[in-house]
């Protein structure tokens, strides 16, 4: 039996599409009249591009094929066609080929369709990509032009429809993104819908200080802090941003991390602006980096101070803090004559001058190594005499009234003749402190940051200090 060599057997399939065309040949093609494509003009000096796996003799028929598409000979490139549809129905450059020309001869749907299959096939097919911006050139919505001149910008930046028809594009598109974007800041919509309008218009000019910073504030004031702190960084970032726009970029971003309550990362943002030697030349954002610095001092002091109810055993600054805050000093402000504030340990403490409040009003005293041990612990007994001390300085006669009557107080652990005595019965008769519920006081316990808070506070109303 006679048995065909491989190599004959690999090409019997595009000997029989080269019959076939032949045969085709021998007939003559039907006329198709070319209808005018705009845009053909960037086209015709293009090839198309076959992909991988075309054979060399396919890839010759296609070359062929595409030169009569764009001398006009519709007919024939029909019939030239007709195997490759058959043989490489896949084939990128087969679909966008074969889609011109049935752009050319009028079947608009059918060539989109083509376009849309060879760019599946190869994203990155350049006539078919092409091909799919011809087709929006009249289009009257801008951005669906804008898009697609994106994309083949991506693909080839020199493009003749990209370099005369993008820049102009841009601006209308990011004119009328941006005047959206706008309507929307001005009419309270919620963060996430400006910041992603503004997100859209910077899409479309994203080289523009100007804008990135018009975005950044719009969406900060909108509550959209990360595209906010995005975009501020981007501006303090950029080589094209001046050096005041930058400025005034790192300094927004540090604010809004203030309102985040990010207070150690606004900290570290706020050092590198203070430490630019340019600052200074700019008065009204040298000016502005102080005020953020104060705010900062009183953010992280809130947060330090708001965590004192959450202790589980209260120490010496915070209960300073406390009493400074909620009762504050004596309207005289004469410091205690017994404890001149000279305190050499205040240095690293977050409370330092609450503390010398608290010690020159007489409230808490000094060691006399002149330290104040800011994160001592407070026994209940401190807490009491500390109270007892706040309470003399405002209202001697209610202290010693109180002192009185609870002479005849049932306190198990503080006796009569007990150190602590006075003060503890004191705080307990005014409510200031409890016993446990077998009328222990307990002066030796550490206390809590919930039960100094609540004496303080049940003291400051005593007071009328509230």
């Amino acid at each position: 039996m006679f048995r065909a060599p491989k190599h004959l057997l690999k090409a019997l399939p595009w000997v029989a599409v080269l019959w076939f065309a032949g045969g085709c040949a021998t007939r003559p093609p039907p006329e198709i009249p070319v209808v005018p494509l705009d845009g053909w003009a960037y086209v015709e000096n293009r090839a198309p591009i076959p992909g991988a796996n075309l054979p060399e003799a396919a890839a010759g028929e296609l070359a062929a094929g595409w030169a009569l598409i764009v001398a006009g000979r519709l007919g024939e490139a029909d019939l030239h066609f007709a195997p490759l549809r058959i043989s490489a129905p896949d084939d990128p450059g087969v679909l966008s080929a074969d889609g011109f020309l049935a752009l050319r001869s009028g079947r608009t749907p059918e060539g989109e369709e083509l376009l849309r299959r060879a760019l599946d096939e190869e994203p990155r097919d350049i006539l078919a990509t092409l091909g799919t911006v011809l087709l929006v050139l009249d289009d009257e919505d801008p951005e669906v032009l804008f898009g697609r001149l994106q994309r083949l910008s991506e693909l080839e930046p020199d493009a003749a429809l990209v370099t005369e028809r993008l820049p102009a594009l841009t601006l209308e598109v990011a004119d009328s993104r941006l005047v959206r974007a706008r309507e929307l800041a001005r009419s309270d919509a919620e963060g996430p819908v400006v910041a992603d309008a503004y997100r859209a218009a910077l899409e479309a000019m994203p080289d523009s200080a100007d804008l990135f910073l018009e975005a950044a504030e719009a969406a900060a004031a909108a509550g959209a802090g990360q595209s906010a702190r995005e975009w501020f960084d981007t501006v303090a970032a950029s080589p094209s941003a001046s050096k005041r726009q930058a400025l005034v970029a790192a300094l927004a971003a540090a604010e809004v991390l203030v309102d985040e309550r990010r207070l150690a990362e606004s900290l570290t943002r706020l050092d590198r602006i203070l430490r630019d030697p340019e600052l200074r030349g700019f008065v009204d954002l040298s000016t502005r980096a102080g005020d953020l610095e104060r705010s900062l001092e009183v953010a992280r002091l809130s947060e330090l101070y708001s965590r004192i109810r959450e202790a589980e055993r209260v120490t010496r600054e915070q209960l300073a803090a406390l009493l400074a805050a909620e009762i504050g000093a004596p309207e005289d402000g004469e410091p205690n004559s017994r404890d001149p504030v000279i305190a050499i340990d205040l240095e690293r403490s977050w409370a330092a001058n609450l503390i010398q409040t608290a010690v020159g009003a007489g409230y808490l005293r000094l060691y006399p190594d002149h330290t104040f041990q800011p994160r001592g612990l407070v026994t209940r007994a401190e807490l009491a005499q500390a109270l007892a001390a706040a309470l003399a300085r405002f209202d001697p006669e209610t202290r010693r009234l109180a002192a009185e009557n609870s002479g005849k107080l049932e306190l198990g652990d503080v006796p009569a003749g007990h150190r602590h005595r006075a003060v503890a019965a004191t705080a307990v008769e005014l409510g200031l402190l409890r016993t446990n519920g077998a009328g222990m006081f307990r002066p030796r316990a550490f206390a809590s940051g919930a039960e100094a808070v609540r004496a303080v506070h049940a003291l400051r109303d005593l007071l009328g200090r509230s």
